[in-house]
């Protein structure tokens, strides 16, 4: 079927981004096909009016921003942020032990996936890995993608396990474990998966020194529905918040103020690490950004004050099967527009200031959306945009498409959702 190019822009996304450093990867891509110029973080920058740019410290991480022709700092900045990571499956150290002649890896989960959507899947290997070099602080880091089906969970068959369906604890420790392959005696137990890995990228054993790899499930993303409405995919949390930043920012030229996307990683874990939400990094861009032009880092929150932040992940799509768990009134349903999120505890940041903005903003240019709070007696996530704004103390409003399945290796989602997202950030973008 044919496809509106912000899902166009989300599918390649999916299909790209199988870690969070590809997923950087592919946006930094996205970002120099529109001209935007790479900055050094460690020298001081040459700004211009009119000009786009992009930067990052870390490899799971990234800052892009556009500054208007008619650039007057003292009007601000619109800020749209959101994370790379997704929860799944991550291979520990020493990764590879043999029981009964099957070789499998070694696992931990990363996050809080729905673990049982991880069993009998073909899954693959990518992320990056620390290679030998001639400086012994900065190792050569490589990205790598295996790109084929070299593991999978297989399930307990019901028959040894009678209770599956009523549900049965997985053990994290010894169900998740993925099988790798069957023992020969050419091969080297102890190392088989980092032989494999250092074979694919043509590099002796003894200079791999260290690696972060992600299992993820090779599913390509498909549209699904009588009338394909719908789209189910891994990765959706949070890669739709991705594609409509890093498409509406490029989309989005403002005229006489400044628009900038932040990726961060680790959100899932809770964002407080270097590379995360929690760090100071987004501050010390903003500061390099005024200080090209002359300005101190108290004028840059001078004139930032009254400017906005858009904190962009999932929401909890309505479910027809489980209606008891929504709120009586609030319950976005796929394929009706993005979701505002609203949470009196401040688990999702907002003020009536920002979401009233931000309504005003959908009802100008015609876009969709929907509004969303959690049942009172259930808990529910959180964002980064309560940590961005204790960061930076500016009008904060937490939005996002509404999923099914949300943290299932497959999630579902309403296709017009992602165009009416991308469409907000632009708009955004832009003002």
């Amino acid at each position: 079927m044919s496809q509106n190019l912000s899902v166009k822009h989300l599918f390649s996304f999916l299909e790209a981004g199988v870690s969070p450093f590809h997923t950087v990867i592919h946006a930094r891509k996205q970002l120099e096909d529109a001209g935007f110029v790479a900055l050094d973080m460690k020298t001081p920058w040459d700004l211009t009016p009119g000009g786009a740019y992009y930067c990052q410290t870390f490899s799971g991480e990234l800052f892009a921003f556009r500054l208007g022709k008619d650039l007057d700092l003292s009007n601000g900045i619109r800020i749209a942020a959101g994370h790379v990571d997704w929860p799944c499956l991550k291979i520990k150290p020493a990764p590879t032990f043999t029981k009964k002649g099957y070789i499998q890896a070694n696992v931990e989960v990363y996050g809080g996936p729905i673990l049982n959507t991880f069993f009998d899947r073909p899954l693959s290997l990518a992320g990056k890995i620390a290679v030998k070099s001639g400086d012994i602080l900065h190792p050569q880091i490589r990205y790598v993608d295996l790109k084929e089906p070299v593991c999978i969970i297989p399930n307990l068959a019901i028959h040894m396990n009678h209770q599956v369906n009523e549900g049965v604890a997985i053990d994290k420790q010894t169900h998740l474990m993925p099988v790798l392959g069957m023992v020969e005696d050419t091969l080297n137990k102890n190392d088989l998966l980092l032989e494999y890995i250092a074979r694919h990228e043509n590099i002796a054993l003894d200079d791999l020194l260290d690696y972060e790899l992600y299992l993820y499930n090779m599913d390509a993303p498909a549209h699904v529905g009588l009338h394909g409405e719908f789209i189910s995919s891994p990765r959706l949390d949070d890669t739709t918040a991705v594609s409509a930043i890093i498409h509406g920012l490029i989309a989005g030229c403002p005229k006489n103020t400044v628009s900038l996307a932040a990726l961060f990683d680790n959100e899932e874990v809770g964002s407080q690490t270097k590379q995360g939400a929690d760090a100071s990094t987004l501050n010390f861009v903003l500061e390099k950004i005024w200080a090209s032009f002359g300005k101190s880092s108290v004028e840059c929150y001078s004139d930032i004050s009254d400017s906005m932040i858009l904190s962009i992940d999932v929401g909890h799509g309505y479910h027809p099967n489980y209606p008891a768990t929504f709120d009586i009134t609030s319950f976005p349903v796929l394929g009706k527009g993005f979701v505002i999120k609203t949470d009196s505890n401040q688990r999702y940041a907002w003020d009536c200031e920002a979401t009233g903005a931000m309504i005003q903003l959908c009802r100008h240019f015609n876009i969709p959306f929907q509004r969303f709070a959690k049942r009172s007696n259930m808990a529910g996530g959180g964002t980064i945009a309560s940590l961005i704004s204790s960061h930076i103390p500016l009008k904060t409003v937490d939005i996002g498409v509404p999923l099914l399945a949300m943290h299932s290796s497959r999630e579902l989602m309403g296709a017009a959702d992602q165009e009416a997202l991308e469409q907000a950030v632009a708009a955004f973008m832009r003002l």
